[in-house]
């Protein structure tokens, strides 16, 4: 299965990279799209702008923002022959210099920031007055426009909703490896080591593999509210060292463990309760659950030290938690320019299953940082800590269990395409653990010796997602 699941992913990951060749050249000539977004041109055609080149060749944006990045991705309005608007009212094209704009309005005619160009400035001023935001000219419209109208951070959350109607849809890929004994926060191991060291350790874990193949799918059915679903395929192996010991000496052996299947759905909701007139400035609030579709094994044996049966099957290898589990906090995001600063603070609960087993609840806080040179491109770097309680089974709390893990990745994509209406984007992430305190428990076996129940830490994670993105244009 883990064989028929990978080729399935590599088969839909060349799918996505080979859709330029089902886009027919008849396609193309006949419905012109941005060259910014990718989104139709006759779908936008009260927002659009038209840019004439110098050579004579004429481009046109769905709406104001497109126009104002493709301006400055030239150099300057200099660069074109002619740049022309439609107005909101008569629908005619006006000069994009002399035309007057509202910014932040609650109309989102085409992209975001919502830029909406008037011929004349009362009737912007009329309009504003009405549906909200900021009357301003073309200099502050060209001064304020970002390469990007947002990005997506990788391990946290944006608190920017882009607009009714926007869907997207992906395949991420991603790999996690851990490979060293951790015991609180000073000690770091390899694991051959600690094992040694005591001939009363009976076992230590060795190396944790795990792979996972998700898809993903955004929709925002108003402006303020965006869903998003992950249906994830898990594929986990977990290495244990084993020692034996005899008058004779010890000997060590090796065990390894092989879980794959379907994980728990997750179900998320955003809701942006404040932006500014800018967009450049976002709160929201994030509500979330999972679904407990995924596996978990309830097998159980008496254990020598509390005297309780157990779940014997570690959680490393468990692909669902029993349980269905909930997810809330607050979200900030803001904007200078080229930057983009992404913040979280989520708590998780992780109520009991049926099987009388409850992983520990989870508070996370997640910083990003990303550069957009152009809209192409996005490099950034994000860091997220998470502190977890210990989990609990038949009453019981596991000893190593838990503890604090701050994370640090460097995050990047590319909009390599345009096609069907939107973009595809490749976007991948490389990261490891840079600060970690994972919870241990020294216990003693029945012969009075002393050994160390250990989490395994460091290592390295990694993911590749390619993802399509369409915005259904709004009836305006």
């Amino acid at each position: 299965m883990k064989t028929v699941t990978k080729i399935a992913f590599m088969l839909v990951f060349f799918q996505f990279n080979l859709m330029p060749d089902l886009v027919s050249a008849e396609e193309t000539k006949k419905r012109e799209s941005c060259r910014v977004c990718g989104m139709y041109i006759d779908q936008y055609q009260k927002s659009a702008a038209e840019l004439a080149l110098k050579d004579g060749t004429m481009e046109h944006t769905c709406g104001v923002a497109c126009m104002l990045r493709e301006v400055e991705d030239a150099g300057g309005i200099s660069a074109f022959k002619s740049v022309n608007v439609h107005d909101w009212v008569s629908g005619k094209l006006v000069d994009a210099e002399e035309a007057t704009y509202v910014l932040g309005s609650q109309v989102i005619p085409d992209m975001v920031p919502n830029y909406i160009a008037f011929a004349r400035r009362d009737e912007a001023e009329a309009f504003a007055a009405k549906e909200g935001g900021e009357v301003i000219d073309f200099a502050i419209a060209y001064q304020d426009i970002s390469p990007v109208g947002t990005t997506a951070p990788f391990r946290i959350r944006t608190a920017v909703t882009p607009g009714k109607g926007n869907f997207s849809v992906g395949m991420v890929y991603g790999y996690t490896e851990k490979d060293r004994v951790k015991i609180g926060s000073a000690s770091s191991k390899k694991p051959g080591d600690f094992i040694g060291a005591n001939k009363a350790q009976p076992r230590a874990p060795s190396k944790l593999e795990g792979h996972q193949q998700a898809l993903i799918m955004n929709y925002s059915p108003t402006d303020d509210l965006a869903l998003f679903l992950n249906v994830p395929w898990l594929e986990r192996r977990t290495h244990t060292l084993t020692q034996t010991t005899t008058p004779a000496g010890s000997t060590f052996g090796e065990t390894i463990g092989n879980e794959n299947g379907i994980g728990d759905i997750t179900l998320e909701g955003r809701y942006n309760v404040w932006r500014s007139t800018r967009w450049d400035k976002f709160v929201s609030v994030l509500l979330g659950t999972t679904l407990p579709t995924g596996q978990f094994s309830a097998t159980r044996a008496l254990d020598p030290i509390s005297g309780k049966q157990l779940v014997t099957t570690g959680p490393a290898l468990q692909l669902g938690k029993d349980t269905a589990t909930f997810t809330g906090g607050l979200l900030y995001s803001q904007r200078w320019k080229d930057f983009w600063l992404h913040t979280s603070a989520l708590y998780t609960a992780n109520p009991k299953n049926d099987d009388n087993y409850a992983f520990g609840d989870v508070a996370t806080v997640g910083l990003a940082l990303h550069y957009t040179p152009n809209y192409d491109l996005m490099f950034g770097v994000e860091v997220d800590a998470s502190y977890t309680e210990k989990s609990i089974d038949n009453g019981v709390r596991i000893g190593n269990t838990g503890g604090t893990s701050t994370n640090l990745a460097f995050v990047g994509d590319w909009r390599f395409l345009n096609a069907f209406g939107g973009n595809f984007k490749l976007r991948g992430s490389v990261g490891l653990p840079i600060y970690e305190d994972l919870n241990s428990k020294d216990v003693v076996n029945p012969r009075g010796q002393p050994f160390r129940q250990v989490q395994l830490g460091d290592g390295f994670f990694a993911n590749l997602a390619v993802q399509w993105t369409f915005r259904s244009a709004p009836d305006y």
